[in-house]
């Protein structure tokens, strides 16, 4: 302020006014008295003074009035002490040199009273100009001060001079009116990206602002615009996922972390979708019995190594259900085998009760003759050509029951044979279960891994449902997907539930077939043992013949003594009528023997047919799975025919109406598996003749005539097979046209 500088300038003037007093020497005590008082109140004066300047310049009117009175008072005294100081030099000046005293302390009380005027006018005058300055510093201080407070609503008033403080007043007005536009545009920005607001993306934003405003709002539009961009695209992806559809491209064409965040948004989308296409390939493929899967397992984090233990457990699976498919083809072939080895055993048993009916008939017959023969006797009235008529029936009748007898045993030691063949046949069966059940029990081990890693999915889909409700609504869609995971793994663990429950039938098929198997052969021992009791009664019936047609010959070459040894013939006649009654027991006991033996061989045969049943069964329940290692039907490039993988004719062959049953199907290239094998099943159309009811291949209704089995060069009736349902067998190539 100019009024200080000018009071301070005063107060130096004063100061050096009064050195060079006290320098002088010839001043009285007087004057040396006043002189110091005039010091102190120099001093006081300007204190007072320097609190007058302080009060006006922190706008306290009030204080600074105050502190001037006291000044004007200070001022006063020292008027006083000056006078006197005057006066006393004056009358000092008197006395020595009166007319250039009178002079001088006129010039100098002249000067001191311009110096004091001059001063308490400056004082005035700072006063003045202080109080017109005062009132707009203060409104600029206190706008200020609450502009830095974050406050644009203070108000200045206009300053009507054109001068510097005008000027001032003037630009903070704009500087503030500039502020509170930007300010407000912020301020709207900020709310709307607070509250996620639509705005954001419609409202256009001010941007003409001078200088550094214009270039701050310029850049804050442009930032809002790629966010919004950014929050746009992942906006759609969110809606995407949300309604499952993951194959939709992000543009991740953004500046700096717009961008990076999208590129890696849009990575995690496709590392998703391709995993999720594998995991919803595998169930399907799993649901629909197909095992032979090659699962793309290069995912990164958690999506490889679920891929993988996907692909492991399947692997594993695939391993077992070939080991399962190929016991239950060898059960079904010795099943097979066995049945035609009790066929032939049941007609031979069959075979061997006729001849020992025979036998028993002549022995009956024999036992008739002789009784005539002994009445004949006694009556002595036959002539010696009856008699020996009468021996040479016997005789011939004794050398068939000998025949017979020879014939009945070699019968017998067939069946034995047989029988044996039956029970090493039987006991490879057993194994070949018991291997079965074996191999079961590894699938459901593998189920059971499976069924962990549909847990394990399942955790982590509720794991990514936990992070998807912190997310918010950005994370609905990963928690629309997190609840697909979750369905798909309840749908895998539905299916792994499926094949457990398949393996739990076929495990009781098994163990059906174990106890049967063993029924089986211990009938099998009891028909033994009763075709070895049968052999030892041929032999003592073969006994028993020979002994009477030794005894027929003995009467043939006695008929010439008969008349004098009619007695010695009785006896004898007696003799052979016992052997042929017992003869006749012993084929009754034989034949009772053989009717047993028969019954067994006709239960052990049941069995067998029980056991080719549930081997059938079991080919059945494990032929829906496709493990794709077979040589099963190709499809021939130029004739378009079904083919096996080195050009054969397909192994299981229908015949309708005499001719051959393989229908040809457009789409059965598409199941050719990687090692030329095709598939046992599949969703897309196939020939009948490689899966299906019967009743699908041709006409209405459909006639089937025969099922041909190379393998073990046999025919079948199409009733023979179990619930009339035709599976593809895959096979080696059959020579020529079947």
């Amino acid at each position: 302020m100019e009024a200080a500088e000018e009071f301070r300038a005063s107060q130096a003037d004063f100061e050096e006014r009064y050195t060079t007093l006290a320098e002088r020497d010839d001043l009285t005590e007087d004057q040396q008295q006043l002189l110091s008082e005039m010091t102190a109140e120099h001093e006081e004066a300007k204190s007072t003074g320097e609190e007058v300047i302080t009060a006006m310049e922190a706008g306290d009117e009030e204080r600074a009035n105050q502190k001037m009175d006291e000044l004007d008072s200070v001022y006063t005294e020292l008027e006083e002490d000056t006078t006197a100081f005057e006066e006393d030099a004056d009358a000092k000046m008197e006395a020595s040199v009166a007319s250039a005293a009178t002079t001088t302390n006129n010039s100098h009380m002249m000067i001191i009273g311009l110096t004091i005027a001059a001063f308490v006018a400056a004082i005035v005058i700072g006063l003045f100009v202080a109080g017109r300055i005062t009132t707009p510093i203060k409104q600029l201080s206190a706008a200020s001060q609450a502009m830095s407070e974050g406050d644009l609503s203070a108000e200045v008033d206009d300053h009507l001079e054109d001068d510097e403080l005008g000027r001032m007043s003037d630009s903070f007005q704009q500087m503030q009116a500039n502020l509170r536009s930007v300010f407000d545009e912020i301020d709207t920005f900020s709310s709307n990206l607070a509250t996620g607001d639509d705005a954001l993306q419609t409202r256009d934003r001010r941007t003409d602002f001078p200088g550094t405003y214009g270039d701050i709002m310029t850049n804050l539009d442009n930032g809002a615009t790629e966010m919004v961009g950014g929050f746009e695209e992942i906006r759609t992806a969110s809606q995407n996922l949300k309604d499952g559809n993951l194959e939709k491209d992000i543009d991740t064409d953004r500046p700096g972390n717009y961008g990076e965040i999208l590129i890696a948004f849009d990575d995690g989308m496709r590392a998703l979708s391709g995993s999720f296409g594998e995991i919803a390939t595998a169930s399907e493929d799993l649901k629909n019995g197909h095992l032979d899967q090659n699962i793309d397992t290069n995912y990164p984090g958690r999506f490889g190594s679920v891929l993988s233990d996907l692909e492991d457990g399947v692997s594993q699976l695939n391993e077992s259900v070939e080991q399962v498919q190929s016991i239950a083809d060898d059960v079904a072939a010795s099943s097979e085998d066995v049945a035609s080895s009790s066929e032939e055993i049941e007609q031979a048993s069959e075979q061997v009760a006729e001849s020992v009916e025979e036998i028993s008939h002549g022995a009956d017959t024999q036992s008739e003759n002789l009784q005539e023969v002994a009445g004949e006797m006694n009556e002595m009235s036959a002539t010696v050509e009856e008699i020996a008529s009468s021996a040479e029936e016997v005789t011939a009748t004794a050398s068939t029951a000998v025949e017979r007898g020879e014939t009945g045993r070699e019968y017998a030691s067939d069946a034995t044979e047989e029988i044996q063949a039956i029970e090493s046949q039987a006991d490879e069966a057993a194994e070949q279960v018991q291997t079965l059940d074996e191999k079961m029990d590894q699938i459901g081990e593998v189920v059971e891994m499976i069924t962990d890693i549909a847990e394990q999915t399942n955790m982590l889909a509720l794991n990514a449902s936990i992070e998807a409700a912190r997310a918010g609504e950005a994370g609905e869609g990963f928690g629309v997907v997190a609840n697909e995971i979750k369905s798909l793994a309840e749908e895998a663990a539905q299916a792994t539930g499926e094949i457990e429950q398949r393996i739990e039938e076929v495990q009781a098929t098994t163990a059906d077939t174990v106890d049967g198997m063993q029924q089986m052969s211990e009938r099998v021992q009891r028909g033994s043992e009763t075709i070895e009791d049968a052999i030892e009664m041929f032999d003592e019936i073969a006994d028993a013949v020979q002994e009477a047609e030794s005894g027929i010959q003995e009467i043939g070459d006695a008929t010439d003594d008969q008349a004098a040894s009619s007695e010695e013939v009785v006896a004898m006649v007696d003799e052979v009528s016992s052997v042929s009654q017992q003869t006749a027991a012993e084929a009754s006991n034989v034949s009772a023997a053989t009717e047993e033996q028969t019954a067994s061989l006709s239960e052990a045969s049941e069995n067998i047919q029980q056991l080719s049943g549930l081997a059938e069964e079991l080919h059945d329940q494990v032929s829906d799975f496709d493990t794709g290692s077979g040589a099963g039907a190709a499809i021939d490039a130029t004739t378009g025919s079904p083919t096996t993988a080195d050009g054969g004719t397909p192994y299981l062959i229908l015949r309708v109406g005499g001719q051959v049953a393989v229908e040809r199907s457009e789409n059965m290239g598409s199941r050719i598996g990687r090692d030329g094998t095709a598939s046992a099943s599949n969703t897309s159309p196939m020939p009948s003749a490689v899966k299906g009811e019967v009743s699908s291949i041709s006409g209405s209704p459909p006639h089937v005539e025969e099922v041909r089995d190379t393998r073990s060069e046999t025919t079948r009736g199409i009733d023979s097979l179990a619930d009339r349902h035709v599976v593809w067998i895959d096979s080696e190539t059959i020579p020529g046209d079947p």
